[in-house]
């Protein structure tokens, strides 16, 4: 059974030097949508890539991925959360010297392609994903036609969504700042307990040391009473307080997750509310 996929990501890549936003976007399992838009210029490639295609692309290289596993290595690739993955963008003219330097080929000879034909070609673009392991390198090239660029009202329609979405991120960040300083201050309170508790174990146990030889046998049995009631109660409010802490860090670390996962998404957003806002103003100039 495929895996259903829920993948969103946009993300500035800097490639020879020029600073690209590459999108990936992937909802199920049937597809995938890829784009890459040059930050100076607003050029866009763009396309749309099913199951098959991208499972008889991996099959042809010799090193077969399955459609999601795929996706999350082009999402980690776009990321840069994974070092075993990486980008480049190739355009034809590029694609054809390496295959020529590949096969011996002469890059002298002239290509009998058509000219609108060779137009299409080298307006389009190639993403290569590039999976390294162990001794070895694979790439798996994408073709992205030009689709030229934004419109300026669709722009600013996109721009309104995301500063939209944005916002309802912002108001979702200060609850959970809330719940995380509580958490905290709980933790903190625990842990002011069990120190307090200790510190008057130790007190007590000083002062049954420091009785006299000619105390009578009666009162040092009734303050040993007291010490094995005391150690009984710091092992009870221990295994108490080691059980809220471990339950409380839990929640803590979920919500420090949930928290990260939030700030990722506002900086997604903000780097491309920031490029569509620059595209925008050199439109309308």
């Amino acid at each position: 059974m495929d895996e259903a996929l829920d993948i969103g990501i946009c993300c500035p890549y800097n490639i020879r030097g020029t600073d690209y936003i590459i999108s990936l976007e992937c909802k199920g399992s049937a597809s995938m949508d890829v784009q890459v838009e040059d930050r100076l210029t607003s050029d866009q490639w763009r396309s749309s890539f099913d199951a098959q295609y991208i499972e008889d692309l991996t099959h042809k290289t010799g090193n077969f991925k399955q459609f999601h596993i795929f996706v999350n290595m082009l999402e980690s690739a776009i990321s840069k959360s994974s070092e075993s993955v990486c980008l480049d963008l190739l355009t034809y003219n590029d694609l054809e010297s390496l295959r020529q330097k590949k096969s011996g080929v002469s890059s002298s000879v002239k290509s009998s392609i058509p000219a609108q034909r060779s137009n299409h070609l080298t307006s389009k673009r190639y993403l290569i994903l590039t999976y390294t392991v162990e001794f070895d390198r694979i790439h798996y090239p994408l073709p992205l036609p030009y689709v030229g660029k934004p419109d300026p009202r669709t722009l600013q329609e996109e721009v309104q969504a995301l500063r939209a979405e944005l916002k309802k991120i912002k108001s979702q960040n200060p609850f959970s700042d809330n719940r995380s300083d509580k958490l905290l201050r709980d933790y903190r309170r625990l842990e002011r307990e069990k120190n307090e508790l200790e510190e008057e174990f130790t007190a007590f146990r000083r002062e049954v040391r420091l009785t006299s030889v000619g105390n009578s046998a009666k009162d040092i049995r009734a303050l040993k009473t007291v010490v094995r009631n005391l150690e009984e109660q710091l092992m009870k409010e221990k295994t108490k307080y080691q059980r809220s802490t471990s339950k409380r860090s839990q929640e803590y670390r979920d919500l420090l997750e949930e928290v990260e996962e939030l700030r990722a998404s506002e900086r997604n957003l903000r780097v491309r509310v920031k490029s569509l806002t620059n595209e925008l103003a050199m439109l309308k100039r």
